[in-house]
């Protein structure tokens, strides 16, 4: 023998339609590493630039500043960014529940807030004397002038953690430009605009014309010890650091405050992404090894004869390997190119079909710069993609190889590599001959049915998983956690009346309705409050007492258990919210401090704090008083205060709910108790059309990885029939009806769909579960996936009867001599 390299092509060439099938597994799983490597980078920098629209593109932000300060913490090296603006100071606009913050942006600090930079109509200011508002704030404030005219606002500012009564002043504006509306601000209770140069230090005492300074660093990994080293070198305190949570989440950095109350220690989100890649992976090795495995079976007797002839089991091995690379080398690089157009068509067709302005970019071409920048510049995806194809092949490859150089000559020249032991000749009364026929044909070889059905699997496994994988992109999710309902109804003075609840709790398209009590008690000029309590308040700070729902008990403190919220419904129990501690340049200023354990007493009430909350429950979107929050369960509040109406509604409609209806329904309740409403339908509209471009970009890279399974599910099917020619000639002779041998095949067909339709759909709900946990971080039980499992089986059982059709009818048409007498 001159080459086993010239004995792998003539191999090849002898059995096309085998070699085609490998060839064609090869440019699907390469082409699925490729797409996957390809849209990794877009989909992160999308969903990158969605966190920066929603919060500003900012990392971390200091506070009260000087100039000089500002200025030396913008100047420094290690930071990538830095933009500073002066507050002006704030407004509230009447019957909104909304108030208005105005900022002063130095150079090309408003680039970090590409929401504030979008005009309606109009331009930014530029005067003193000029400012910029959003048109729903115009809206809510009932403004009905147009460009040029003037703006008369009465604003109120003051430190953060001041013990001075806010400076107040009246000052008139010049409208220059209206802001395209944003909402997202309305689940802070804050909306912002914009004002010109200059308008500090002609309007502000110097007290307040301090500066916030936005950065971003060039070294991720190093941020908390850069932030705390700027902290300790310009004496900053800790409550004028403000992290940008949102887009910090997005690029995986880690920060001190981060919330880590319910975090498990494990990292799901890595976990599930580790989890989807290694199903990609799986599906498309067992899809080369199945149809690689059936090849080497069905000529073990050629290499029984080589081994007769003297080749060694290792000779088998490289033999069978080189058959591999030499696909390899043809159906890899095609693969790659076709993967790398595929992405760029899904790319494009995902972002041609909403505007760019979801996305705050000015044009189509500025956001296909930035998906080109991280997509096809990059060469890494696809050296990653092409590496991993042959890895996966050449290990798909040894089970076969193996099992060509185990055999022995004798055994496999014979023609008999294969036992048939019947344990049980009873088979009781066959209904259907044909789908009897097609089981007895799937257990005559276990292990070929095995590994199809494991191939269809996969399949089945990597489509659910990624439809629930798609939704841990959406950095918009975190926000639309900040507000607890459709509405927010709230009313400060009266309250509303618990038939006022029930009334609307009764209404037709309302779900839910959460619900808050709110009480704040001041201390006098003796230090004394109004109300009987145990704790004892330091000077300036306030007693909080707050009356909540379970649910949102549960949202407070998520590790409760069901014994403490029955505590806590039973009034033995409460959760506290300490206040923060102020600080004067290096003076800690002393606070209340009360820990989990403690016993608190209010109006004769013992009550045992069971938890400690980071964050303050507040009225209204407004900030937190410094003080003491005791919070407990709705009815316990009733016993602390002796008051049972509520401050503040969150009604949740359903989805059909006509909404004109219903708001007509909450301006009666707001009437009634004096109230006002704010709606945040046009905020989770907003937040849903940020998602939108990722989520289309998502599901393109979805179907597209769907398609190529379906394409390896009809791979796999004709290989199984394929290979199987001379079977359907013998089974033809003996006297089978081409319908009868259709039948049988098909049954054959259904059953390997419906037997991979039901273990995928189990393995898909376990991937779901830990793609469920990246979002939690905490493994529990969550909605079954029904419409993703039914189309993936449904299709898949639909692919195989179809993979099964093609072959037959082609075989079918052959002579039962040929059909016999064939190699291939």
């Amino acid at each position: 023998m001159k080459s086993y390299h010239s004995l792998a092509w003539k191999e090849l060439w002898t059995q096309k339609v085998t070699s085609v099938l490998i060839l064609i597994a090869i440019i699907l799983s390469t082409m699925m590493t490729t797409v996957i490597g390809q849209s990794i980078g877009i989909l992160s920098a999308m969903r990158e630039q969605q966190a920066a629209s929603l919060n500003g593109n900012r990392y971390a932000t200091f506070h009260q500043l000087t100039e000089d300060q500002a200025e030396a913490i913008s100047t420094d090296d290690r930071v990538s960014f830095a933009g500073s603006c002066i507050t002006l100071g704030t407004t509230e606009i009447e019957s909104s529940g909304l108030s208005l913050l105005l900022r002063e942006y130095e150079g090309d600090a408003l680039s970090a807030y590409p929401s504030l930079t979008q005009l309606d109509s109009g331009r930014l200011p530029t005067q003193a004397d000029e400012i910029a508002l959003p048109q729903d704030v115009l809206d809510l404030m009932g403004y009905s002038g147009k460009l040029g005219d003037t703006v008369m606002l009465t604003l109120h500012i003051s430190l953060m953690h001041d013990n001075e009564e806010p400076y107040e002043y009246t000052s008139e504006f010049t409208l220059t430009g209206i802001l395209k509306s944003n909402y997202i601000g309305y689940v802070s209770g804050s909306v912002s605009g914009v004002v010109g140069s200059g308008s500090a230090k002609t309007l502000l005492p110097e007290k307040y014309q301090l500066m916030s300074t936005d950065i971003r660093l060039h070294d991720k990994s190093r941020f908390q010890q850069i932030v705390n080293d700027f902290g300790n070198s310009f004496e900053i305190p800790d409550y004028c650091i403000q992290y940008n949570d949102i887009l910090l989440s997005a690029l995986e950095i880690d920060y001190d405050g981060k919330d880590e109350s319910d975090a498990s220690g494990f990292p799901f989100m890595a976990a599930a992404g580790v989890l989807v890649g290694a199903l990609v992976l799986m599906a498309a090795g067992l899809v080369i090894y199945n149809i690689l495995k059936i090849s080497v079976t069905k000529h073990i007797s050629e290499y029984g004869t080589l081994r007769a002839l003297g080749a060694e089991s290792v000779k088998l091995y490289i033999l069978v390997a080189m058959q591999l690379a030499i696909l390899c080398c043809m159906g890899i690089p095609f693969g790659v190119v076709l993967g790398v157009l595929s992405a760029k068509g899904i790319t494009i067709a995902a972002t041609s079909v909403l505007s760019p302005e979801i996305f705050l970019a000015n044009s189509h071409e500025e956001l296909a710069a930035l998906i080109l920048q991280n997509s096809t510049g990059k060469l890494l995806p696809l050296v990653v993609s092409t590496a991993i194809t042959l890895v996966f092949a050449f290990i798909a490859v040894m089970p076969a190889a193996h099992y060509a150089a185990k055999v022995s000559p004798t055994l496999a020249m014979s023609g008999t590599t294969v036992h048939v032991k019947r344990r049980n000749r009873n088979t009781g009364h066959i209904r259907c001959f044909e789908a009897f026929y097609a089981k007895m044909n799937m257990k005559r070889n276990t292990g070929r049915t095995v590994i199809t059905i494991l191939s269809l699997v996969m399949s089945i496994t990597v489509f659910i998983a990624l439809q629930s994988f798609s939704g841990l992109l959406d950095t918009a999710s975190s926000v639309q956690k900040m507000h607890l309902g459709d509405y927010s109804i709230t009313s400060e003075t009266v309250g509303f009346a618990p038939e006022v609840v029930e009334e609307l709790k009764e209404q037709p398209g309302v779900s839910s309705v959460s619900t808050l009590k709110y009480s704040l008690y001041t201390q006098d000029k003796d230090g004394n409050l109004p109300i009987n309590t145990s704790i004892t308040l330091q000077p300036s700070e306030a007693l909080h007492i707050v009356g909540v729902d379970e649910e949102r008990l549960k949202t407070l403190a998520p590790t409760l258990t069901n014994q403490q919220i029955q505590d806590l419904k039973s009034g033995n129990a409460c959760l506290i919210k300490n206040p923060i501690v102020m600080a004067y340049g290096e003076d800690a200023m002393e606070a209340t401090s009360i820990s989990t354990g403690d016993v608190v007493s209010v109006s004769a009430v013992e009550l045992g704090v069971i938890g400690v909350c980071n964050g303050a429950v507040t009225l209204d979107n407004d900030g937190f008083v410094n003080g003491v929050q005791v919070i407990v369960f709705d009815t316990v509040y009733d016993r602390l205060t002796g008051k049972n109406t509520y401050s503040e509604l969150y009604p949740v409609l359903t989805a059909d709910t006509d909404r004109d209806i219903a708001e007509t329904v909450i301006d009666q309740i707001c009437t009634q108790a004096g109230g006002h409403w704010l709606s945040y339908q046009n905020t989770d509209k907003q937040l849903e059309e940020s998602y939108q471009q990722i989520k289309l970009l998502a599901w393109g890279l979805i179907l597209f990885i769907g398609l190529i399974g379906l394409l390896n599910i009809i791979n796999t099917t004709y290989t199984n029939i394929h290979t199987r020619v001379n079977e359907i000639g013998i089974q033809r002779a003996i006297g089978m009806s081409i319908a009868s041998l259709y039948k049988t095949f098909l049954w054959e067909g259904a059953y390997y769909g419906i037997i991979a339709g039901i273990i995928g759909a189990v393995a898909g709900y376990i991937c779901t579960i830990f793609v469920g946990a990246a979002a939690t971080d905490q493994i529990e039980l969550v909605a079954l996936p029904i419409i993703a499992i039914l189309q993936a089986t449904v299709v898949s059982i639909a692919a195989c009867l179809i993979a099964t059709c093609l072959p037959l009818r082609q075989i079918a048409r052959m002579s039962i001599v040929d059909s016999i007498e064939t190699v291939e």
